[in-house]
């Protein structure tokens, strides 16, 4: 039977990926107006590790109820990574603490969800 991982926790993080290039768009925006001291490049490379990381927790996360996968623990790391991005932006603080909500209630539903049918089987 297919997991539910996939499709709730995977939406999270691909929606993340959007929001972190969007934030590098913002953040080289603010630093060409203020003098900033990180350059694109250094803001796409930690943009990069960011969604590398999201891209390889998407695909390691659950395929088969019961299935144990390093998806999961990825994707908390992901999460980390982007409250930590709230250093360069701070803005990103409050977007980090609403994704770590989603990502939270996203795997809770997913493995209730898994459970119950299961359960069923």
């Amino acid at each position: 039977m297919k997991s539910k991982y996939p499709v709730l926790c995977g939406s999270i993080l691909i929606c993340e990926l959007f929001v972190v290039y969007f934030a590098v768009l913002t953040a080289y925006g603010l630093a060409v107006k203020t003098a900033g001291s990180l350059t694109l490049g250094q803001l796409l490379i930690g943009a990069s590790v960011i969604a590398v990381l999201a891209i390889a927790a998407v695909g390691m996360l659950p395929r088969r109820i019961g299935q144990k996968r390093p998806g999961v623990i990825l994707g908390w790391i992901v999460q980390a990574l982007l409250l930590a991005s709230g250093f360069v932006l701070n803005s990103m603080f409050f977007v980090a603490v609403l994704f770590i909500a989603l990502w939270a209630v996203a795997v809770y539903w997913s493995a209730r969800i898994d459970r119950e049918v299961a359960e069923r089987s």
